[in-house]
């Protein structure tokens, strides 16, 4: 009897061995490790209820808006919980991540991934992995799975099966993986997951923005998956009443290319309305913000650093006056934590203008080569 039961317990050590081993694996290495990862991660490394305003939606979040300028001006905290091309399928989900871990007194949601037009962009494997495979698996994961994928689900319930051949990218994804653990050690990421461009792009394309606030009127239908996803994502706001949500399109270089974007924005906008929401179209009506568009922009769809800074005074004046909240009350260590990243993202900005002015464009995201290089433009 005492055989067997040793036996029973040496076949439950090695089973819980292997479980906590292929975890680790799928965590640290056999995973696809990016600034989208890094991003995410660094969400659940905020301290519960610290956050006064989350930005959820595509690339133009992370580029658009920096959150340590925001402390440093405004005193208010915030994070970018978004994804590179952000599906709208994806939207709905993340809100729940957002309200599952934090109460901020704002939510903005940048509605980009509900203008792509093509229904392949907005179904894109790639475009939904990189926000599912980066988020725990539970409840909401479970359930965005149910709705969202009809092959290969468990892929993404364990995304080790997915990526367990990935062995030969290891040393060159190192580098997100080691900043993965190192933020998650030090209990939060310096920049909030930022990513900018060191350049100032000059459209070689004719602008049609000082057209745009003359062309409210002019639409293009969403196509159906668009549609019913941001619909979805909609009536769940309204269900649970959520009246910290704010809708919105942030700015771009609008050009004959991309002009049927923004007509699906101003369909998004007559959407939006018809749930009794507010949606701020900084897209039709960029001379809101202050920006120039000879000088504030990395390429069509993105703010440089200087217009960066620029729209994050404006946006968060602008919340600020508009939708009134009480920021939270942080603890010594966490107005510390805040500093820091304030100190950081100084560095970042003396760092990039630097680039800058040598004529270097470089792409610039949060990764642990970077942070060490930040070192050394921190003010002593």
């Amino acid at each position: 009897m005492k055989r067997t039961v040793w036996r029973v317990v040496k076949v439950f050590c090695l089973l819980v061995a292997f479980l906590i081993t292929m975890a680790a694996l799928q965590e640290f290495v056999l995973c696809h490790a990016d600034h989208n990862r890094q991003r995410i991660k660094g969400f659940y490394d905020e301290d519960k209820n610290s956050v006064d305003i989350v930005l959820l939606g595509a690339s133009e979040v992370y580029s658009d808006f920096a959150p340590g300028y925001a402390y440093e001006r405004n005193g208010i905290t915030s994070y970018l919980f978004a994804t590179q091309a952000n599906s709208i399928l994806n939207y709905k989900s993340q809100l729940k991540n957002i309200l599952d871990r934090q109460n901020p007194g704002l939510i903005v949601i940048e509605l980009n991934g509900a203008v792509y037009g093509s229904e392949e962009e907005t179904t894109k494997e790639a475009n939904l992995r990189n926000y599912a495979d980066n988020v725990p698996l539970d409840a909401v994961k479970l359930e965005w799975i149910s709705q969202n994928v009809t092959e290969n689900q468990r892929e993404y319930l364990f995304p080790l099966i997915k990526y367990h051949s990935v062995w030969s990218d290891f040393p060159s994804k190192m580098k997100y993986q080691k900043t993965v653990w190192q933020d998650k050690l030090r209990g939060y990421n310096y920049l909030k997951g930022i990513l900018n461009e060191t350049a100032v792009f000059k459209s070689p394309q004719r602008s049609m923005n000082s057209a745009l606030p003359r062309l409210a009127d002019k639409k293009q239908p969403l196509n159906a998956i668009e549609e019913t996803g941001l619909r979805d994502l909609l009536s769940y706001c309204k269900e649970q009443q959520l009246n910290n949500v704010v809708f919105a399109r942030f700015p771009h270089i609008v050009v004959q290319r991309t002009y049927e974007r923004f007509e699906r924005g101003n369909t998004v906008g007559d959407i939006v309305s018809e749930y009794g929401f507010d949606y701020l179209n900084l897209e039709r009506d960029i001379a809101l913000t202050g920006l120039d568009e000879t000088k504030d922009f990395y390429n069509l769809d993105h703010l440089n650093l200087y217009g960066q800074q620029k729209f994050t005074a404006y946006l968060t004046d602008y919340l600020m006056t508009r939708y009134p909240f009480s920021p939270h009350d942080l603890s010594e260590s966490q107005q510390a934590e805040w500093e820091t990243c304030a100190d950081y993202y100084r560095a970042f900005t003396r760092y990039s203008e630097e680039l800058i002015a040598n004529g270097e464009k470089r792409e610039l995201s949060e990764d642990c080569e970077l942070i060490e290089t930040l070192k050394n433009y921190l003010i002593k």
